[in-house]
């Protein structure tokens, strides 16, 4: 079904229609908004950016391991830091974590290490939930996904660190005081509310650090 003011073009290099060809057709159309695949390669990331400081509002994907991982791509792939610093205005990071079982979900005493995960003080009384596994969930303890979120807006000082091709590690630190919660809150935050384990915590989490 078509969506009214929603055009979609689909990149077909044998007939010439590149994603270069594509990107400046469309932007000849004047939109208002324009939603690109993800961004792979040079070519990609340079047609988005450009786009992005004609004035358009610019949305697509790339794959990093946190928001600010994303800036730091671009620049990667080619893009001169000024035009990056000029161009994002955000950057929404996600993970899916397996959600616990509700019908086999049951609670326990948080130990010292898992404390230590959750940034907690040691000796916090606080209770965890794993699934014991059950057949709604076909043993596994889990039963759907939920999203976790990290949101990165770029603000002026963001800009300057961009434009000296400073680190992610830096950028996310900028963010973090500018009142960003990390994926690693956000998920912590699931877990002591009973929407994910620890386990899966640290499998989703942990492995991109």
């Amino acid at each position: 079904n078509r969506l009214e003011g929603i055009n979609q073009v689909q990149v077909n290099p044998k007939a010439g229609l590149t994603f270069a060809n594509g990107l400046r057709s469309i932007l000849r159309q004047d939109p208002n908004i324009i939603m690109v695949g993800e961004i792979r390669d040079e070519e990609r990331a340079k047609l988005a950016v450009r786009a992005a400081i004609t004035g358009h509002l610019v949305l697509s994907t790339l794959h990093t391991n946190d928001a600010a991982g994303s800036v730091v791509r671009l620049v990667d792939m080619g893009v001169e830091p000024y035009l990056v610093a000029s161009s994002v205005r955000g950057v929404i990071s996600q993970r899916l974590v397996r959600k616990i079982c509700p019908e086999c979900k049951i609670g326990y005493k948080a130990s010292e290490g898992e404390l230590r995960i959750l940034d907690l003080t040691p000796g916090t009384d606080i209770k965890l939930f794993r699934g014991k596994g059950c057949s709604s969930c076909y043993k596994t303890g889990y039963r759907g996904r939920t999203a976790v979120h990290e949101i990165m807006v770029v603000t002026r000082k963001h800009r300057d660190l961009i434009g000296r091709r400073l680190s992610s590690d830096k950028l996310e630190r900028v963010s973090r005081e500018a009142g960003m919660s990390s994926l690693k809150d956000n998920c912590a935050l699931l877990v002591q509310r009973g929407v994910t384990t620890i386990e899966e915590m640290a499998k989703v989490i942990y492995l991109f650090e």
